[in-house]
């Protein structure tokens, strides 16, 4: 409990020093962790029988997550970009299979979706503005915090049993709760919008659930209990960032159709 206590530390005061500073040091730490990401969900994958294309999806994150530092994050091109990959590992088969299958590479092209367009997000929000970095990830912690205490003295309906059985309905709403009061304050310190950021909460709240279910329903497939052992005692960086995941894609959604102010 102490070593599990002691990296949590280390790993959060290392990650809150990396956010504020920001520029390259968190650029490159967002690659690093996208590739060490994709590296654990081919390790499940492949254990279920599949061979998805490593060296082309890790070359493909590499140089998508390293243009933004060149060129503003754009959705049109990156939509364009994800077209032309797809085409890559769908037609890799055809030509030089090894055993592969197209089955493969739509796996690789899930792996691509479910890490590296997130992080790239990601780094376009911290270039956009430090608030909304701490806003997501505040959201996100938050959220699970209170779920996991509110669930642990409080829960007795289980919300998915077979996927992930110590989750409460009473621990969701918890968090979901103090997700909203985070936004509600969050807006009147920083001079946004109080009434959409609680909203938001709500929100977040729902989207990192799902983000947190979707790895489980992976590692149970793949009969993973931890994605990985990047932190000990914490297991590997996709479980420390599963509901992270999703919530940054769901917030960048909501900020560019809603806005903040």
């Amino acid at each position: 409990m102490l070593k599990r206590t002691i990296w949590g530390i280390a790993a959060a005061t290392a990650f809150a020093a990396v956010l504020f500073i920001g520029g390259p040091l968190f650029h490159i730490s967002v690659i690093a962790i996208a590739v060490l990401g994709l590296m654990e969900y081919f390790n499940m994958v492949e254990h279920l029988g599949r061979k998805p294309y490593r060296g082309l999806t890790i070359t493909a994150t590499l140089f998508f997550l390293a243009s933004l530092y060149f060129f503003e994050f754009r959705p049109l091109v990156l939509v364009t970009f994800i077209g032309l990959f797809l085409l890559f590992v769908m037609a890799i088969p055809v030509y030089y299979s090894r055993g592969r299958s197209f089955v493969d590479g739509a796996v690789s092209l899930f792996g691509f979706m479910y890490v590296s367009i997130p992080s790239g997000i990601l780094i376009e929000l911290r270039n956009m503005d430090l608030v909304h970095t701490l806003l997501i990830v505040g959201y996100t912690w938050i959220n699970d915090s209170f779920a996991f205490f509110t669930g642990k003295f409080f829960g007795k309906h289980k919300l998915a049993p077979s996927i992930s059985p110590r989750k409460t309905w009473e621990g969701f709403f918890g968090g979901m709760a103090f997700s909203i009061l985070f936004g509600y304050l969050a807006g009147i310190s920083t001079g946004l919008s109080p009434l959409k950021l609680a909203l938001f909460g709500a929100i977040l709240a729902i989207s990192g659930t799902v983000g947190d279910l979707a790895e489980s329903v992976i590692k149970r497939e793949a009969g993973f209990k931890d994605s990985g052992n990047f932190l000990p005692g914490h297991g590997g960086v996709l479980d420390r960032v599963d509901a992270l995941i999703i919530n940054i894609m769901t917030y960048y959604i909501l900020i560019t159709v809603f806005g903040i102010s």
